[in-house]
């Protein structure tokens, strides 16, 4: 008998919080009063502060476009930005909209950006050793997107990478390696 009406206990309990539901069954976006939004998300600043602000930029990285060019597309950042945090934007590749259009990347998504830096016009980057691993024509390309992100950042000198802290040199298309890579060396991998 016990075990009876803790069943039909159960029952009428499991039957009035079936129509219990934390979220909306409309199909439709409902608007939320401000006042009931909690702990002040929609003020103009960082919560619990009353100065701190986030602000955004767009900083340009580069893709490849069906032609094998790199090609500037636009990421959202936070402001200041610095070199580390633009570069870190292009192992990420194409966003689905721009995969649409034939962006694609010649950089592998599991390369790490380790330490972007830049000192007189001239970026110190420092990637894992994934870079390696990518045939030579596309590593031209990918290097390419790396020294074009940086001279958008104020790398005008050029670009010396380092894998894992050895240091790297790139084999140009004539045969020549240089260790400090110049927008003029890869400047024809650039779309105009």
């Amino acid at each position: 008998m016990i075990r009876l009406r803790r069943l039909a206990l159960l029952f009428v309990s499991a039957a009035a919080l079936s129509g219990c539901t934390l979220v909306s069954t409309s199909s439709s976006p409902t608007l939320v009063n401000s006042n009931d939004v909690p702990l002040g998300l929609l003020n103009g600043t960082i919560p619990f502060t009353d100065f701190a602000r986030v602000l955004f930029v767009t900083r340009d990285i580069y893709m490849v476009d069906a032609a094998q060019l790199v090609i500037p597309v636009t990421r959202i950042v936070t402001s200041p930005p610095n070199l580390l945090e633009v570069l870190h934007y292009i192992p990420l590749g194409p966003t689905s909209s721009e995969q649409r259009t034939g962006v694609t990347t010649q950089v592998p998504p599991k390369l790490v950006v380790n330490l972007a830096t830049i000192h007189d016009g001239v970026a110190l980057i420092d990637v894992s050793s994934e870079l390696t691993q990518i045939p030579p024509v596309g590593r031209r390309i990918a290097v390419a997107q790396f020294l074009f992100t940086a001279v958008a950042m104020g790398a005008t000198q050029g670009i010396e990478i380092s894998i894992d802290q050895t240091p790297f040199s790139l084999t140009l298309a004539n045969g020549t390696r240089v260790s400090l890579i110049t927008p003029a060396d890869l400047a024809y991998l650039k779309y105009r």
